[in-house]
């Protein structure tokens, strides 16, 4: 039903890129070099000048064959360089150059040329090395509304993602925006993409959707129908990050999570954006979210979190109530934390103390 074999190459190559080189190498050799070039060359786009990846000793691929200027590398320090997190100089990183003699244009127009040459090299090797950027600016960038006039989400994204910027993390989001235009929408998914430099970037509509890209595989289906929710979760889960930027009806949100969360990782965030709508009767909301709101929903998890101060301490707890570890709010957005809640509650005798 979903295409798991699009993660074959790009899962376990994020896995290994922080890992020593032999366990490099050897993942490269398991998936084939020509695979992982593909994945790298995938990842990087088009550029000005020719880029020969090397392993063992062999090319194992080129870009743009027909450009004058040669960089060479090697392919473990290239998926280093998008991946991992070694800043270090790239050991094998060669460039060669067409003929330098002097032309008609004299020795002006030799060191203007050299400009260029430069600046094309450079911008190949930014791409290979990517530098963080904030989810402010990316959010800018690729045209999505966490940053706006409509909200300011990307400061609390950054602040609750920061420890998982640079983790082999799979994101699920659901809503890929453009509404029924098959060929619109993405731009959060390719945020995601750029800020998860080692994430597997999921995106679900209920419209088909086109959008494609290194790291990214938009899925159609319905977040209302909790039965393929779960088998969603099954095959292309755990995640580590679920977003909810789907409809935003009151009633898909709870079935969302009720379906989702137990395949989010523990240590991960499920996040529910525009919890506006919770106050909004046209959406299912209420002015003072009572329980079968998204709101409503959200405030029992802060009775879930405490629930061993009420009645017995010890009594048996729902899951949610075990496995929720921490909530955060923020003006219309909620993050929901994936955790072991086993704390007891407090001493039978502080009970009436006073």
């Amino acid at each position: 039903m979903f295409d798991t074999a699009r993660w074959t190459v790009p899962a376990p190559l994020l896995q290994a890129a922080t890992a020593g080189r032999d366990l490099l190498d050897d993942t490269i050799r398991r998936l084939t070099p020509a695979a992982v070039t593909a994945e790298v060359l995938r990842e990087i786009g088009d550029h000005d000048v020719r880029l020969d990846l090397r392993f063992d000793g062999h090319v194992t691929g080129h870009l743009r064959t027909d450009a004058d200027v040669v960089v060479t590398l090697d392919l473990a320090d290239a998926v280093r360089g998008l991946y991992g997190d070694d800043e270090r100089p790239w050991p094998s990183l060669a460039v060669t150059t067409p003929n330098p003699d002097l032309d008609e244009r004299g020795v002006a127009g030799w060191f203007h040329s050299r400009k260029g040459l430069a600046q094309s090299v450079q911008e190949l090797l930014t791409a290979l090395r990517p530098a963080r950027r904030d989810l402010g600016e990316l959010a800018v960038e690729f045209g999505t509304d966490k940053w706006g006039d409509l909200h300011w989400y990307a400061q609390h994204y950054e602040r609750h993602f920061a420890r998982l910027r640079t983790a082999p993390v799979k994101v699920l989001e659901i809503g890929i925006g453009g509404y029924g235009d098959p060929n619109s929408g993405g731009g959060s998914l390719r945020m995601w993409q750029r800020y998860f430099r080692r994430g597997l970037i999921h995106g679900l509509d209920i419209a088909r959707k086109t959008v494609t890209g290194p790291r990214i595989m938009a899925i159609q289906g319905d977040q209302s129908d909790p039965v393929f929710l779960d088998r969603l979760g099954r095959e292309l889960g755990p995640f580590d990050v679920v977003v909810d930027d789907g409809s935003h009806l009151n009633d898909h949100v709870r079935i969302s999570f009720d379906a989702l969360f137990p395949h989010v990782r523990n240590g991960g965030l499920y996040v529910v954006e525009d919890l506006q709508t919770a106050y909004w009767p046209s959406w299912g909301g209420h002015p003072e979210t009572p329980p079968h709101t998204s709101m409503g929903m959200l405030k029992s998890f802060v009775d879930g979190l405490n629930r061993a101060e009420v009645g017995d301490p010890r009594g048996e707890r729902s899951y949610l109530e075990r496995n929720i570890s921490g909530i955060s709010f923020h003006h219309n957005i909620a993050f929901v934390e994936k955790g072991l809640n086993a704390e007891e509650g407090g001493p039978a005798f502080l009970r009436t103390f006073y």
